[in-house]
């Protein structure tokens, strides 16, 4: 420190010397106090959190009453194939540039604690990517070219690790806005970017839960996949992506069902066979990842399927962190598959199948999409809210 002194002459810098000195001992200070949040928001729920006693009945429960609400929205001008270059806010906030400002720094902050790859809104594959999703038709030469491909594949790669280490049940709090199927509908994504989140999901309060099917049956699976992931990516806490049954490989690689609307067709019809193999692979590397369900608030059940015949919560957040499910790495145990495979595939039962193929003592039976998949009655749905406390099961599955 003697000699750096020695070498500061000129009061200016010595005064620029001591106030950097001061910048970067708060820096330190915020790094050690975003790491120990970070270690208090990751710690793993305890069992007791997860799973509510049987004899705490959801009657017991305070129930709020809900107000049913409409809402009239704009259709977008991205049904006509246009984009907006420039989104009007609907309202004007004093120090509204301060509030993004610091909204920008505290995300870069929460990134940096996150091991990741430095990845961000201004390094060039982001933008290459936000770009195209912004007004496709203008990046058609982008969308064909190996650099897609080789971006979607270095998202692929950085991602892994990131889901691998989240629970296969994410615990969030509201307020949380919950997606069904994409099927690779870009257009869908437009209409929620210009109606939902128009300045961004940074700066709309709350998080976002996508409940799988991602690829397949739409136009731009590619597209759908390289946005999504990097949304998961900019913001790991905002954005939840859960699996949908289309996230495997026995579905997305039915090219003989699909044809050109499968996912395996597009990579490989856009980039080659070799890259288009490698692009449909790696991705779903990180499908084997991806949670398979999240409760909202300890109250709100999301997954793509349904509830799982075992009832429990704990048996959901046993699968393995990497489940290939269909077909199933040779690490899955055959009751980590079936549960796994409920929550992407079950069907609340039809009243007829209420009366039919529904097994009046566990409320769950086979369902009409064969090969093994089972639909919910009303009992395994009682059952199941009431043994965990919850009040709803939000999914999708549908489309």
């Amino acid at each position: 420190a003697s000699t750096t002194a020695s070498l500061i002459t000129d009061p200016t810098s010595a005064l620029l010397y001591e106030k950097n000195a001061q910048i970067s001992a708060l820096q330190d200070q915020v790094t050690q106090l975003t790491n120990k949040i970070a270690a208090l928001t990751h710690t793993a729920p305890t069992h007791s959190n997860i799973l509510s006693s049987n004899t705490h009945n959801a009657s017991n429960k305070k129930q709020y009453k809900l107000n049913a609400t409409s809402a009239t929205v704009t259709e977008s001008e991205s049904k006509c194939g246009k984009r907006r270059q420039l989104l009007e806010p609907t309202r004007t906030n004093i120090g509204r540039n301060a509030s993004i400002s610091t909204a920008n720094a505290l995300r870069q902050l929460q990134n940096s604690n996150d091991n990741l790859p430095q990845i961000d809104e201004t390094s060039p594959l982001a933008k290459r990517i936000l770009a195209m999703f912004q007004d496709p038709a203008s990046h058609t030469t982008y969308l064909r070219s190996t650099q897609f491909a080789h971006d979607i594949l270095k998202l692929c790669h950085t991602i892994k690790n990131l889901l691998q280490n989240s629970p296969r049940c994410a615990f969030l709090s509201s307020p949380c806005y919950v997606f069904g199927d994409i099927h690779g509908n870009l257009e869908d994504l437009h209409f929620f970017s210009d109606n939902i989140w128009r300045l961004g999901m940074s700066l709309t309060a709350g998080n976002f839960v996508f409940l799988g099917d991602y690829v397949d049956r739409g136009r731009n699976c590619l597209e759908c996949v390289a946005y999504l992931l990097l949304m998961k990516l900019l913001l790991p806490h905002k954005v939840t992506l859960l699996r949908g049954n289309h996230e495997t490989r026995d579905v997305n690689g039915w090219e003989e069902h699909y044809g050109e609307r499968s996912f395996i067709y597009q990579a490989r019809a856009r980039f080659g066979d070799e890259l288009g193999f490698l692009v449909w692979e790696e991705s779903n590397k990180v499908f084997d990842r991806m949670p398979l369900s999240c409760v909202i608030d300890q109250d709100i059940f999301c997954v793509h399927g349904g509830i799982p015949r075992s009832m429990s919560i704990q048996d959901v957040l046993m699968v393995p962190r990497v489940a290939g499910i269909n077909p199933p790495y040779e690490h899955e145990s055959e009751k980590a598959q079936q549960v796994a495979s409920d929550c992407i595939w079950s069907d609340p039962a039809s009243e007829e199948q209420e009366h039919s193929t529904v097994n009046a003592d566990t409320g769950f039976g086979e369902s009409l999409r064969g090969g093994g998949a089972i639909c919910f009655g009303h009992k395994a749905v009682t059952d199941f809210l009431q043994r965990h406390n919850y009040s709803y099961i939000m999914r999708a599955h549908e489309a």
